[in-house]
């Protein structure tokens, strides 16, 4: 279980893939939008795509897991620049809990911070407080309690979409997980999937909450993504996350933004942030339960 949360910055970078790159696409529906819109009008406008400011982006957890927890830090770019997201570094980056306990994160490559000490717990309040460049950016989060039930069932199903068969005659498969979740009633919660995969590479995800299902048995499926790398009784880890609202809302619109709606959509926006002082990203604190399944064969 250990290699799927040993988190070396590489692993790290590698399976936060979705939000490392949400700053590049949103530069780029702007490019779009903008072409769009000058193609509709008679007059030639000239529109300048590096005159934005750069802001902050923050890339935080902390969870019931052992740690070291890390935080990411780095500024968004001009249009012209986006292969090349600058880190933040020499900032002094701090996190501390309701129980009075603070510890000063140690910067161990460019941008990235870990903990040393730092232990999350359930039901305890965490403030991240970021000071670089004379600004301060804080967030503060509560670590809910982890789910008591889980129970996962994974299922190889013909895959009759797109690309069916692969043209080699081979009907493609996909693979879909079943879940049952009890939900405690005592107060709103919020949920996240993760999965992790060949030295915790994260595949898939889905987000939550139980507006329906208050007190009771959630039961749905989410689909397995990548399915081609899998291979039977290979061993994948399944991690659902107890979140609160604030991170709940930088997941739920970032997979909007990014996955669910098309960049020439009418309403582009950045995902909804925790970060004061107009900072992009999360601060993520999570309590986990997870399980271990195996892909099937035929």
């Amino acid at each position: 279980m250990d290699q799927f949360h040993s988190f070396s910055d590489t692993k790290r970078s590698n399976s936060q893939y979705y939000i490392r790159n949400y700053v590049t696409a949103v530069c780029i529906f702007v490019l779009i939008t903008a072409f769009y819109g000058l193609t509709s009008c008679q007059k030639v406008i000239s529109i300048d795509l590096n005159s934005a400011s750069p802001q902050m982006v923050v890339e935080a957890t902390v969870s019931n897991k052992p740690g070291p927890y890390f935080v990411k830090l780095s500024n968004t770019v001009n249009f012209s620049e986006i292969t090349e997201i600058p880190a933040v570094t020499g900032a002094t980056v701090e996190i501390s809990d309701s129980s009075g306990n603070s510890e000063t994160l140690v910067e161990t490559s460019a941008g990235i911070y870990r903990s040393g000490t730092l232990k999350g717990t359930p039901g305890h309040k965490y403030t991240l407080t970021v000071k670089t460049g004379g600004q301060t950016y804080e967030s503060v989060s509560r670590m809910p309690y982890p789910v008591g039930m889980l129970n996962l069932e994974v299922k190889r199903e013909a895959d009759n979409g797109p690309g069916f068969g692969g043209g080699s005659g081979d009907q493609s498969v996909r693979y879909v997980i079943n879940y049952e979740i009890s939900d405690p009633g005592e107060y709103k919660n919020y949920y996240r999937f993760a999965v992790y995969f060949k030295n915790g590479i994260m595949i898939s995800h889905r987000v939550f909450d139980d507006q329906f299902y208050n007190g009771k048995i959630i039961a749905d499926d989410f689909e397995l993504h990548d399915t081609t790398n899998f291979n039977p009784g290979d061993t994948v880890m399944i991690e659902l996350q107890s979140i609160d609202r604030g991170a709940y809302n930088f997941f739920r619109t970032l997979r909007e933004g990014a996955g669910g709606m098309s960049f020439l959509s009418a309403s582009p926006s950045n995902p909804i942030s925790n970060i004061t002082n107009d900072g992009l990203g999360y601060f993520n604190v999570y309590s986990v339960t997870d399980r271990m399944i195996i892909i099937p064969g035929k």
